[in-house]
């Protein structure tokens, strides 16, 4: 039985795969080589591997000993997208009028809000782990590990890293599970007050950020869980509103009143940087990557200088 199971989707593009490689190479580094419990690594993929992520990967099995498993896939047959289904193919980027949200990402969004949790690789697995090819572990304390090594809840998440979800992404996400809730007072919500919390998706909606989280697989896999992601997938909003998982995941994991934990005691990078440690050291990396013009825009995953290590903290 593993405690975990470290688990990417890469895309087939040289970039994705670059990406990745660093990813693995810090995940090892700053998680990996510090747990104690069991663990392996899954790796759906749409493509074959670059020859040196292929030499990668082979070393962490021969001389780390990790277990790692690579499963090819189609994407869109993973999630059982069918041909017939006619949704907008390009649909307008939330923040960017020169880009689009591809049908294949919109697979992506289904793929980790639901149906990668019923794939056999993880029956003999305690937590399922989510990473991106971009999500970077640039430094983890005995505090983050102890937690991680630890766990019991049925859902975990990194401190700090709750936020608003932008509103042309979840249109007709408050109403869906209005509806939900309201045909399912007393068995899902014990006859709790849905009301504000189905406004607050409407108006404020929210989400876990930062692309990586830790998911109880018998949770996920309850009659609980999968009835309310019935109700969500069968009104078509991941392909009709890009509805992402990670707003689907905040309502869902709250409605169900499951058991949390905030993991602290890390300094990650998805997009922009997230700090977990004590308030001193989140102020000391904001300030210094504000004035060094690196807040956003730095490569802290591939290079830290002495004068980076010293004043972010690792």
């Amino acid at each position: 039985m593993y405690k975990f199971a470290f688990t990417y989707l890469v895309k087939d593009d040289n970039k994705t795969w670059l990406d990745f490689e660093n990813s693995l190479k810090l995940l090892n580094k700053n998680i990996l080589c510090k747990l104690k419990n069991n663990y392996k690594i899954v790796i759906f993929c749409e493509g074959n591997p670059l020859k040196s992520t292929k030499d990668l990967v082979d070393n962490l099995i021969k001389e780390e000993k990790i277990n790692i498993t690579l499963k090819e896939i189609i994407l869109s047959k993973y999630v059982k997208r069918k041909n017939k289904d006619k949704y907008i193919k390009e649909f307008p980027h939330a923040a960017d009028c020169t880009s689009i949200t591809s049908l294949g990402y919109r697979d992506m969004c289904k793929f980790f809000a639901f149906d990668v949790f019923f794939d056999k690789t993880f029956d003999e697995v305690e937590y399922f782990v989510r990473l991106d090819t971009d999500s970077f572990f640039i430094y983890s304390n005995k505090n983050f590990i102890k937690n991680l090594e630890s766990l019991k809840s049925d859902y975990a998440y990194i401190s700090n890293t709750i936020q608003e979800e932008d509103k042309a992404v979840s249109l007709g996400f408050g109403k869906c599970i209005y509806n939900f809730c309201r045909k399912n007072p007393n068995t899902f919500l014990k006859g709790r007050n849905y009301l504000n919390f189905c406004q607050e998706a409407t108006l404020k909606p929210k989400i876990f950020y930062t692309n990586f989280e830790v998911v109880k697989i018998n949770w996920s896999r309850s009659n609980l869980h999968k009835k309310i992601m019935q109700h969500i997938i069968r009104s078509k909003g991941i392909y009709n509103f890009r509805w992402g998982d990670a707003l689907i995941r905040y309502y869902v994991v709250n409605l169900l009143l499951t058991s949390k934990k905030s993991l602290t005691g890390c300094l990650y990078k998805h997009s922009g940087m997230y700090d977990s440690r004590n308030l001193f050291r989140v102020l000391m990396t904001k300030c210094y990557s504000k004035l060094r013009g690196r807040l956003y825009q730095n490569s802290y995953e591939k290079r830290l200088s002495k004068l980076d290590k010293l004043f972010i903290g690792i």
